[in-house]
């Protein structure tokens, strides 16, 4: 058997579909751990085990596949905030336990979050290393802090009008929140710590809705 006959067994072969997505999902990580500056075309191909010529099927070039990434995480923000059911459309949240207004409250934020940050590789590039590149992908990364701060503004209009929130500057309030998050977020990266979402979700909504004084200071 001829070499060239060994080697067509032996190349993996995907749907177009399948291969772009591929070479996205090894790109995050090949960004995250070298730094996308440093990262280039041929440490892609070498992870997702492709030529060249298979990568520039699909991409120009390494900013073409860096802003694929972060559109695809638009689009995946967008899908899970429209597919969450409205606040608004909630019968009986004033007469809701507090617990449960902020099991509630919890849920709805992590899916925000799942969706932005949904593995580490992504969150790096999102708050450290795509911010600033160049006005592409900049104009994709505000679109996402955007549409997160659009659906936490929503979110506390929607409660204060059910009756289950005081009335509240909403926009200095979800840029409280959001920017808090944020903050958790990098320190941790920072510090080479893992990123506890489930901490930093169950430290947002409490702070968010209870504060922190003491029910005793509260009375």
């Amino acid at each position: 058997m001829s070499v060239s006959k060994i080697k067509a067994r032996t190349r993996t072969y995907l749907p177009a579909a399948d291969r772009r997505a591929q070479i996205l999902d090894v790109a995050k990580t090949v960004f995250s751990r070298r730094g996308y500056r440093v990262a280039n075309v041929a440490d892609i191909c070498r992870a997702a085990r492709i030529g060249r010529g298979t990568l520039y099927q699909y991409f120009k070039n390494k900013r073409a596949v860096l802003l694929a990434v972060m559109k695809e995480i638009a689009g995946r923000v967008e899908r899970v905030l429209n597919e969450r059911p409205r606040i608004a459309e909630l019968r009986g949240a004033d007469k809701t336990p507090p617990p449960l207004i902020a099991a509630f409250a919890k849920k709805r934020l992590r899916q925000v979050l799942d969706a932005v940050f949904v593995d580490e590789p992504t969150l790096r590039l999102l708050v450290r290393d795509a911010r600033g590149l160049d006005g592409a992908v900049d104009e994709v990364i505000a679109m996402i802090d955007q549409l997160t701060f659009g659906a936490l503004e929503d979110d506390l209009r929607a409660a204060h009008r059910a009756g289950v929130v005081r009335k509240c500057d909403t926009r200095l309030v979800a840029r409280f929140i959001l920017g808090g998050i944020e903050k958790m977020v990098l320190s941790a990266l920072a510090g080479d710590e893992e990123v506890d979402l489930t901490a930093i979700v169950d430290t947002a909504v409490e702070l968010e809705l209870f504060g922190l004084l003491t029910k005793e200071v509260q009375r």
